[in-house]
């Protein structure tokens, strides 16, 4: 599991459809569809129920969704307590 990964699963359940999704987070269709793919046989579920006008996130999809969030929260934590470190080390 990657952490990009969990960026496009976001993207995808914010606006309900692959295709959509491809502009937000700036990757092709078919590059997003395969990562998403990969995701669901490496965790063994579908994320997704795929319907004609997009798709939207089955029970799976929604815990891995709350994980993901806190996940990426997280890691930004991080990230701005490591910037806030070294600018304090600078200052």
């Amino acid at each position: 599991m990657e952490l990009r990964q969990l960026r496009y699963l976001l993207a995808i359940a914010e606006v309900g459809h692959v295709g959509r999704a491809t502009q937000r987070v700036h990757i092709s269709q078919p590059a997003l569809s395969q990562q998403l793919c990969k995701l669901e046989r490496e965790l063994g579920v579908a994320l997704f129920t795929r319907h004609h006008r997009g798709v939207s996130p089955t029970e799976a999809g929604l815990v891995m969704l709350d994980h993901a969030r806190k996940i990426l929260d997280q890691v930004e934590e991080a990230r701005q307590a490591i910037e806030s470190l070294n600018e304090a080390k600078t200052s």
